[in-house]
């Protein structure tokens, strides 16, 4: 499958600060690539260097196998025939909709410009919202509004920052759903900047997970998530426990804790002190040997008994981290 975008040792700084650390990945047509990291990682700037904005230091940047950025090369953005699609919307408030829409087809008529926005329009649910402005809109119906004039000039990448991250929780899981199914409907490419590992997990086919500049590991959800590379990694996808072993530090997720387990399993004895409900399990509080504190969710109608009890992980969902 050949590359909608490539990154090959790009390195990027402000000043003195490295904010991008040789940093390798690609894209394929049609595949979706979430870079996750916290604030302040780089996965931002590595956006705006794919876009064009910025100009690195030193690596190069590809799309569709032709090299668009470098420390010699800069094509400009709007040669890069990208989509784009942000965390503020960043729809024209002087524009209809429509026009909004329409606003990236002046390459075609006044005919093929109006089915085209009416088509989006039908696809993202804002049939009959052609003619109103952004200031009129909910959160979603202009997420939704730009997502469609992002897809409109057919783009075969779309750059993605943050892009739900100002909406409400019920509203952003609609919304990640819709962009994906458009996303593969017309066979573009997504590169989502995010530190949400709701956002990485729901969308991508894989996830980069970027800290201080670095990507330190790469591959598809369940393995980035099951076997993290370090314990930064697996820290970006929630709480994990760890726990030091003669062969270095094991790791394992509350969500991955119980009562009852195989022979084989992983146990360790501890002292329940605390639970609180969060919804259908219970957040344990665990009080292990040495004063060492474990998280567990486990499921129930009623909270597990406080007081000292025996703790099982399967072997699976063990991670072990070099100590």
């Amino acid at each position: 499958m050949s590359e909608a975008l490539r990154f090959d040792q790009v390195s990027f700084r402000y000043d003195d600060e490295q904010v991008v650390n040789h940093v390798s990945f690609s894209i394929a047509h049609g595949e979706v690539v979430c870079l996750l990291g916290p604030s302040g990682c780089g996965k931002t700037t590595c956006l705006r260097l794919a876009a064009g904005m910025e100009q690195p230091q030193a690596g190069t940047i590809s799309l569709n196998g032709e090299v668009v950025s470098s420390a010699d090369r800069l094509a400009p953005p709007e040669t890069r025939h990208i989509g784009f699609l942000f965390q503020e919307f960043a729809l024209f408030p002087h524009l209809s909709v429509y026009d909004n829409i329409c606003f990236g087809l002046t390459h075609l008529s006044a005919g093929e410009q109006k089915a085209r926005a009416l088509e989006l329009l039908k696809q993202v649910g804002l049939s009959g919202y052609a003619d109103k402005f952004p200031n009129s809109l909910s959160g979603g119906e202009q997420q939704r509004a730009a997502l469609a004039r992002a897809l409109a000039p057919s783009p075969k990448l779309v750059l993605m920052d943050e892009p739900f991250s100002n909406l409400d929780p019920q509203l952003r899981d609609r919304m990640r759903d819709l962009t994906l199914h458009l996303l593969k409907q017309v066979g573009a490419a997504g590169l989502v900047v995010t530190h949400d590992a709701a956002d990485a997990l729901r969308m991508a086919d894989r996830i980069a997970v970027q800290v201080d500049g670095a990507i330190l590991q790469i591959d598809n959800p369940e393995t980035v998530y099951r076997h993290p590379a370090s314990i930064d990694v697996a820290g970006m996808f929630g709480a994990v426990n760890l726990l030091k072993s003669d062969a270095g530090v094991q790791g394992f997720r509350p969500a991955d804790v119980s009562l009852t387990g195989a022979a084989d399993d992983f146990s360790f004895a501890g002292e329940l002190v605390e639970t609180r409900l969060m919804g259908a399990d219970w957040l344990c509080l665990i009080k292990g040997e040495a004063g060492v504190g474990f998280e567990a969710l486990l499921s129930g109608d009623t909270p597990p008994e406080l007081g000292a009890h025996k703790f099982f992980v399967p072997q699976a969902r063990l991670m072990l981290f070099k100590d």
